[in-house]
This record gives structure tokens, C-alpha cells and sequence, in this order.
């Protein structure tokens, strides 16, 4: 069964300066589910993560193109009021977050600040919440104490608690575990395995033993480039794409080197089919050939056609709002159409 979508990526770029950290990201994220972000150091992650609710926009220099759809509206749009927006999103960080203040007003915080001041009210999402973080029945006696005498994995999942309290949509996590020990941990990770049936749910991770046993869907980004997404067993078990093999195998992952180009811009079937045929054609074995394409039937078409000769497509990538790049390496031994 198809999922339904709850964020939608279109053409989306972000700068730091004359850096392009992002690069015409197009993604679907599914509701309901959990959606982990993976890829290796510094290849735009958290990122993509944080402008899913604008949190991007508070760093200096950054600059921001495409579209963002959350429930079918563009959260870039000049007219969205953002204070709104990130109200639907519940956000965990690397390291827990919390405020100077008691465990009890850490929770109460953000439904304050949206206009509950019913006591009774805010005793009951209290209650709820740390329950639902697990974190209940270890604080209920001393909810006025300080938070910060809460150790490091009590701290997340209050954390947790108070981007609950809010009542989001969503719930995004920045490698929630990586600074908690191993139980705590796990503790976090079974709330994001229960509460993934009510919430949209996407987490950035460097441990691809968490993203097999929380994830629905995996993203996988390389250099700022989405190289491939699916079904976590498609991804993580039968990958398409020479760079997400090697990611997933532990190996180092390479620049391919390009031994011809071919411009199929304005190229229709069947003569793009034929052009790539005839440049695979004065290739050897093994050496690779680039395509770049600018309508998407031929993104779909000119790799399945290649694919039926035999020879192995490497990657499809966008490069632009317009165009996208097709690797095909060359195969020996294969037969025409």
C-alpha cells in the first residue's frame, strides 16, 4: 500500500555563504513513519533536517531556495508565520536542550508560550507527556526539582516530553542517542518506535543498526546530493547505487571517473535512446559514461533502456531545477534491442 506524504521536498538548495551545502534535494517523506537521514560527515544531514521547520534560518549567512510543503503548504511561502509553523514540529538535538528551570515548568514551557494557562490543564500534559517519554514514574515526586539534576538520557527524554507538550505533527531528531550510553539509548529509541504510528517521525543518523531497526524509509545523502531513498530493506539490504553500497558496506566511497559525456537536453525517445547506445558503444568495458537529460521520462526511460542492454547505471542524480545526471557504466557481453 502506497504511504501518504506529509513533507514534500521540492528543488531544495541551501548556501552558507558561497558554499552549497544542499544541492536540488526532491523528496517525499511518508506519514506516520519513521524516516532516517543518513550519509557520511558533513554531507548535508542535519541540514536537511533543520529546514523542515526553518530552524536553518537562525544561522548567519544562509541562503535557502525551493519549496518545502508540509500538509500542502510551502512553509518558505513569505506569508507562513513560523512561530506556527515549528509548533508542528518537535525537535531532538544531539545533546539535550533543556531549560534552567524545574522539571515541571521545562514541560509546561511551550504550551505556555501558545496561550494555556489553565493549572489543571498543564498538570494534565505533565502527566501525559513525561509518561509518554518514559520519564513518569522516575520524576513524579520531585517535578519542582531542578531539571539539570536529571542525568544526560533523563534530560532527552524530558526534552522529548517538552516537544510533545506542544502537540506537533512531526517529530525531527538530530542523532537524539549519540551522546547517551547504551541503555538510555535504547529507552529513547523505544519511544520513537511507539510513537512513530502517531507521528510523522525524521531522524538523522550515523548508525545504520539504528536506522535497520527504527527506520520505515531511509535517505541517503552523499555531498550534499540525494543519491538514492526507499523502503529501509530495499536501501539497506539491496541498494541500486555503486556510492550507497559502498556506504552501507563500510567502504570509501569514490568519484567515479567520467570517460565520456553526452549532452541529451532537448533529446527525445527514441533518439536519446539511440545516442546513448552509440556513445556506450565506443566505450570499453568498464568505463563510464555521463548523460545529463533535462525532462524526467527520460530520467525513468534512458536508465531502464540501458539497464535491458546489460549495462549498469552507477547514479542518477539532479544537478539543477532543470537537469539531471545519469551515470552509466559500459558492460561487455550484453545484446541490443
Amino acid at each position: 500500500m502506497e504511504c501518504k506524504t506529509h513533507i514534500s521536498v521540492r528543488d531544495l538548495s541551501v548556501f552558507y555563504g558561497g558554499a552549497q551545502v544542499l544541492n536540488n534535494i526532491s523528496i517525499d517523506i511518508p506519514d506516520k513513519k519513521l524516516t532516517a537521514i543518513i550519509g557520511p560527515s558533513g554531507c548535508g544531514k542535519t541540514t536537511l533536517l533543520k529546514s523542515l521547520n526553518r530552524i536553518i534560518d537562525l544561522q548567519d549567512g544562509v541562503r535557502v531556495s525551493g519549496q518545502v510543503f508540509v500538509d500542502g503548504e510551502d512553509i518558505y511561502d513569505p506569508k507562513v508565520e513560523v512561530t506556527h509553523l515549528r509548533k508542528k514540529m518537535g525537535l531532538l538535538l544531539q545533546r539535550p536542550q533543556i531549560l534552567p528551570m524545574s522539571i515541571y515548568e521545562n514541560v509546561v514551557y511551550g504550551p505556555r508560550i501558545h496561550g494555556v494557562r489553565n493549572k489543571k490543564k498543564l498538570d494534565g500534559l505533565v502527566q501525559c507527556y513525561l509518561k509518554v517519554s518514559g520519564l513518569w514514574n522516575e520524576v513524579k515526586d520531585r517535578l519542582h526539582s531542578p531539571a539539570t539534576r536529571l542525568s544526560i538520557g533523563q534530560q532527552q527524554r524530558l526534552c522529548l516530553a517538552r516537544g510533545l507538550a506542544v502537540e506537533p505533527e512531526v517529530i525531527l531528531g538530530d542523532e537524539p542517542t549519540s551522546a547517551l550510553d547504551p541503555i538510555s539509548a535504547e529507552r529513547i529509541e523505544q519511544r520513537l518506535l511507539e510513537l512513530k504510528s502517531q507521528y510523522t517521525v525524521v531522524l538523522v543518523t550515523h548508525n545504520l543498526r539504528q536506522a535497520k531497526r527504527l527506520a520505515d524509509y531511509v535517505i541517503f545523502l552523499y555531498l550534499g546530493n540525494l543519491i538514492e531513498h526507499g523502503p529501509t530493506e530495499q536501501i539497506l539490504k539491496n541498494p541500486k547505487y555503486v556510492k550507497t553500497q559502498n556506504y552501507i558496506n563500510g567502504e570509501f566511497i569514490e568519484e567515479l571517473t567520467i570517460d565520456k559525456e553526452l549532452n541529451l537536453k532537448a533529446t527525445v525517445c527514441p533518439d536519446n535512446f539511440a545516442k546513448a547506445k552509440l556513445a556506450l558503444e565506443e566505450l570499453k568495458h568498464g568505463q563510464v559514461l555521463k548523460i545529463v537529460v533535462d525532462y524526467e521520462v527520460a530520467v525513468n526511460e534512458v536508465p531502464k533502456a540501458m539497464e535491458f542492454e546489460g549495462h549498469k547505471v552507477l547514479e542518477i542524480k539532479r544537478i539543477n531545477q532543470k537537469d539531471w545526471e545519469i551515470l552509466i557504466q559500459k558492460r561487455n557481453g550484453v545484446y541490443t534491442i
